[in-house]
């Protein structure tokens, strides 16, 4: 009977190649991750803090100003009106729409206030999906928000309330 050298014989190179194999994985996937770290870290999370606060007193301003308007999407055509409060009559109004997935989808409109005393703009990207849509006017003293989902026949009512 000839024995042959260990190097020369299939089970233990397979044996080396399972424990092998993971190593040469970890590897690789500890230089992939160090390339792709994760986006959502903040840098100055106090500044970050800072700025939520200020975004909640936007929506406690439109509270205090009681705004109830009524927001209506049809054809392309973005129109604001104001039904309660007292809204300041600013002279503009930033409509945005923001997707609650895709990002590419998310619109963000001025509305300028026509003769009827209501704000209105066209959007040139078609709505038919579900959306955030944040008003405020241009000089950002208070914020309205509200969860839509496009089309929609009539009007959206929004309120001054945080959701």
């Amino acid at each position: 009977m000839s024995t042959t050298p260990w190097y020369k014989q299939f089970w233990p190179w397979f044996i080396i190649f399972v424990p092998a194999s993971a190593v040469i994985a970890c590897i690789t996937l500890l230089f992939y991750m160090s390339d792709k770290g994760p986006s959502m870290v903040v840098d100055d999370y106090y500044k970050k803090g800072k700025a939520i606060n200020l975004e909640l007193s936007k929506f406690d301003r439109a509270k205090a100003l009681y705004l109830h308007a009524d927001l209506t999407v049809s054809n392309g055509v973005v129109t604001v009106n104001f039904t309660k409060g007292d809204s300041l009559k600013p002279a503009a109004l930033k409509v945005s729409f923001y997707h609650t997935t895709l990002k590419d989808k998310d619109i963000d409109l001025m509305l300028a206030p026509n003769a009827n005393g209501a704000y209105s703009g066209v959007s040139e990207k078609l709505l038919d999906a579900r959306y955030t849509v944040f008003i405020e006017p241009i000089g950002g003293e208070w914020k309205l928000k509200e969860n839509i989902k496009l089309p929609y026949d009539s009007a959206f009512k929004i309120k001054p309330e945080y959701k």
